[in-house]
């Protein structure tokens, strides 16, 4: 997977090529080293290329891996070693469950809150400023029935029915 340098195919560099006609000896033979090193260095770019990219495949195959455990560990509900038809029935029964119990308290609590005499007078207040809203367009039942909840709250915090 990881190959040296000397395992890689050394990309050619054209020997023929002349330096630029006006050159002295000196500037050939400097040109004729610089093309040697660009030769070189493209030689240990491709070796350190392909040893960066088999560690790239390699972290990203372990990577993919590791996420396919985390998957199996997470959704194999019935400890089978593999997430299947069976799982995903053990996941619905067990949101079906939840559904229930959640919709259990919300009602549990409702009715709580039913007996509440502010609650009652906020909802009566809905009711009339939803309706008395209704021809009103530009404020509508939605509007009326907020105007009217807050009216009726203010109502039983002024005036409270309950006062002992």
């Amino acid at each position: 997977m990881n190959e040296k340098p000397s395992d890689v195919a050394l990309p050619t560099v054209d020997p023929v090529v002349p330096a630029p006609s006006g050159f002295g000896e000196k500037a050939k033979s400097a040109y004729a080293s610089a093309k040697d090193s660009a030769g070189r260095a493209a030689h240990a770019a491709a070796a350190m290329g392909r040893s960066a990219g088999d560690m790239m495949a390699s972290a990203a195959t372990s990577t993919g891996k590791r996420i396919g455990e985390a998957a199996v560990l997470v959704g194999d509900l019935n400890n089978d070693g593999k997430v299947d038809h069976e799982d995903a029935r053990i996941a619905v029964a067990k949101a079906k469950d939840l559904a229930s119990k959640t919709a259990d308290e919300a009602g549990a609590f409702a009715k709580e809150v039913a007996k509440n005499d502010m609650f009652k007078d906020a909802a009566a207040g809905a009711a009339i400023g939803a309706r008395v809203a209704l021809p009103l367009t530009h404020v509508g039942s939605a509007g009326g029935a907020s105007i009217g909840a807050v009216a009726g709250a203010v109502k039983n915090i002024v005036s409270p029915s309950n006062k002992k």
